[in-house]
């Protein structure tokens, strides 16, 4: 029994503490419908959707995809935002004005690693 409990504790303070990182992982569907985005591109890879939760809510989705495959998602997510290369930390990046940023690095062989991200505000 106490080793149950133990347990059981120590498997809710692994996931409070993933919450409380931001690496909890969730469903891309999940992630897509709050972040307001559209789905990756079907050649996507390596998509990986978490979330975190202190005081505010807030998801992160990331891909690959190549660059051209990259920058037409993103404009086709965010038609109004902006898309502009004066990043601090990326080659492309966007801010849509509703809580959520979206950011494109460039990598090697033609591919770009895509970050959206964004948060409830309290």
């Amino acid at each position: 029994m106490v080793v149950t409990a133990v347990t059981y504790i120590g498997w809710w303070l692994y996931g409070a503490g993933l919450e409380l990182d931001g690496k909890a992982p969730v469903s891309c569907g999940q992630a897509i419908r709050f972040l307001h985005t559209a789905p990756p591109p079907e050649t996507a890879r390596n998509e990986r959707c978490t979330k975190g939760q202190w005081q505010t809510t807030w998801y992160n989705m990331d891909f690959e995809a190549t660059r051209d495959e990259a920058e037409a998602w993103l404009h086709t997510t965010y038609p109004d935002a902006s898309v502009g290369r004066d990043c601090l930390e990326a080659d492309l990046c966007s801010s849509p004005g509703i809580d959520v940023d979206g950011d494109i690095r460039f990598k090697e062989h033609g591919l770009a690693h895509v970050r959206v991200h964004g948060g409830t505000v309290d």
